[in-house]
């Protein structure tokens, strides 16, 4: 049995990663570690409440919940289980040493850009997992643009363009 470690920000779309997991090793079932990086709190008064249960709980929402469940119906003779953990480290060391607890060898990431860790509490893990797992497939998944979104910036973009301009 093979586990596998997954980088994620807790968006549906991240889940996108597992399934190009599912799909390099078609013949193996799989435990999959989907790890969320986070910055520990600086006050002790913050750490006495730390819980990071109610963390991942907090920075999950529907669309990732439903999407699991959707890869876990698809996937479900190649899972033997899929979780998250929260890694609070800060380097490469700490990163390994969590690495070795949970008996990584393999993980799959992504390409730059692809998960969203622009929140301050949140960081990108891709760099320290290519330096201390020693197999390490790169993902060729697409990001899905919102189109409503673009729309919009584009939209803002155009009128913001039009105030200038006069």
């Amino acid at each position: 049995m093979r586990k596998v470690l997954i980088p994620t920000d807790l968006s549906a779309q991240s889940l996108k990663i597992a399934e190009e997991a599912f799909k390099m090793y078609p013949d193996e079932i799989i435990d999959v570690l989907l790890v969320y990086p986070y910055h520990l709190p600086l006050w002790s008064s913050e750490l006495y409440w730390f819980s990071p249960v109610k963390i991942i709980t907090e920075h999950t929402d529907e669309h990732f919940a439903r999407a699991k469940d959707d890869l876990v119906r698809k996937y479900f003779r190649n899972i033997s289980s899929i979780y998250t953990e929260l890694f609070t480290g800060v380097n490469s060391l700490a990163f390994d040493n969590f690495r070795v607890h949970h008996q990584i060898q393999t993980a799959v990431v992504p390409q730059k850009g692809f998960l969203d860790f622009s929140h301050d509490d949140t960081f990108d893990p891709v760099d320290l997992i290519i330096k201390t797992v020693p197999e390490v497939q790169r993902a060729k998944i697409e990001k899905e643009v919102d189109h409503n979104t673009q729309r919009q910036k584009s939209g803002l973009y155009n009128l913001i363009q039009k105030v200038f301009r006069s």
